[in-house]
């Protein structure tokens, strides 16, 4: 489509519609639904951002984009905007994409065949890293549809915090979880409560739940202004455990390096890893193996890593397919002004990359270990205002 098209009818991948809405987005509400409907301010300028990307997309695939873009579907529609973003992100640093999806000898396609300014080639291949199967993914709707019906609980005199443990394995009857709840609250006395808290003692009685292996938790805290409206949910206490990031990213890897095949060119594994607590300091591990301390009899203890890596395995080195990675944490529609993508270098790769000029962040392995040479922000790439979307 020409500018001139453009202009008459301009590229998007969201209804023309009046938005009044200010409020945060639900926990039911998919995240295209929400930024399609939503009448924020920073919403407008996300949308801007995503349909000037989307503009710069080959007119030929841009239908299937914007259908991916807009699925109710939370993975469908994060996976399709890293891919745009990856897209953007060439463009911008004087990348020319080749060809989007080229098929290779096993019949298989990698998002992106693209040139480099110097002339090279490889193949760009973009993954979520989300740490959930599809038992997992079922298990979170369910929750998140508990966790609509507790917000929708009018409590205009308390914050309810709410501690949660487990996940549901069915379905939960979210009409009697509201019901219950709501008459525990309207039972509640706001001004004994007040007492209760400056006395020392428990402000109100807790409220408890258990249905299908998830439990939850409501402690009622009155408000300093009693007001009707807004959430019910103050605050949610995360069950606690051992968080391991590093294993999504590493299976990612792993799958994706495998998935093509014996490749010609160089194969770049652009990751978005969505775990809240994922870094580069987990890629990192993913990669080379976590880190371990060796204790030996009458030596210092030493760091080393173990041989868990998907680039260095029991037997050396591993996935060789893979030539580097790029890595994102939780990038989403909303965040790319606070994201900063990674470069890591594959040392044993059987392409290498090479030196190609993304202008990222790059961590790279000379002389046994691993370097880093700074780069440029995704803020900074795309010339976004300080404090974007706000």
């Amino acid at each position: 489509m020409t500018n001139e098209e453009n202009s008459v009818h301009p590229v998007t991948a969201f209804d023309h519609l009046v938005r009044e809405g200010q409020e945060p987005a639900s926990h039911l509400i998919g995240k295209f639904d929400y930024l399609n409907t939503s009448g924020r301010p920073e919403a407008d300028a996300v949308r801007a951002l995503v349909d000037q990307w989307l503009a710069d997309y080959p007119a030929s695939h841009r239908p299937e984009m914007i259908r991916r873009l807009r699925s109710r579907n939370d993975i469908l529609h994060s996976s399709s905007l890293f891919e745009l973003m990856l897209h953007a992100l060439l463009l911008r640093q004087g990348f020319t994409v080749v060809e989007i999806e080229p098929a290779l000898p096993n019949g298989r396609s990698p998002d992106f065949l693209v040139e480099a300014p110097s002339g090279a080639h490889f193949y760009l291949e973009a993954t979520l890293a989300s740490g959930m199967d599809n038992v997992a993914v079922g298990a979170d709707r369910r929750m998140r549809e508990a966790l609509q019906a507790i917000d929708e609980v009018q409590s205009p005199d308390f914050f309810l915090h709410l501690h949660t443990r487990g996940t549901p394995t069915q379905p939960v009857a979210v009409s009697g979880l509201r019901r219950s709840l709501q008459s525990f609250v309207d039972g509640l006395d706001y001004e004994q409560a007040v007492a209760n808290e400056e006395s020392g003692m428990a402000a109100a009685p807790i409220w408890q739940h258990d249905e299908h292996g998830a439990h939850f938790t409501i402690e009622p805290v009155p408000k300093n202004v009693r007001r009707m409206g807004g959430r019910a949910v103050g605050s949610r206490m995360l069950p606690g455990g051992v968080i391991h990031p590093e294993i999504a990213i590493r299976s990612a890897v792993k799958k994706k390096a495998d998935h093509y095949g014996d490749v010609d060119l160089p194969l770049v594994i652009a990751i978005n890893a969505l775990e809240a607590y994922a870094s580069i300091d987990d890629a990192i591990d993913a990669l080379f193996g976590t880190t371990g301390v060796i204790v030996r009899e009458n030596c210092e203890p030493q760091v080393d890593r173990h041989t868990d890596g998907a680039w260095r395995g029991p037997a050396g080195a591993a996935n060789t397919r893979s030539s580097a990675i790029l890595f994102v944490e939780r990038l989403s529609a909303w965040s790319v002004a606070q994201r900063s993508l990674r470069l890591v270098v594959n040392p044993w790769a059987r392409n290498p990359i090479g030196d190609i000029p993304l202008k990222v962040e790059m961590r790279e392995v000379i002389d046994g270990r691993l370097h880093t040479r700074m780069g440029q922000s995704l803020q900074e790439i795309f010339n976004l205002p300080e404090g974007w979307p706000e």
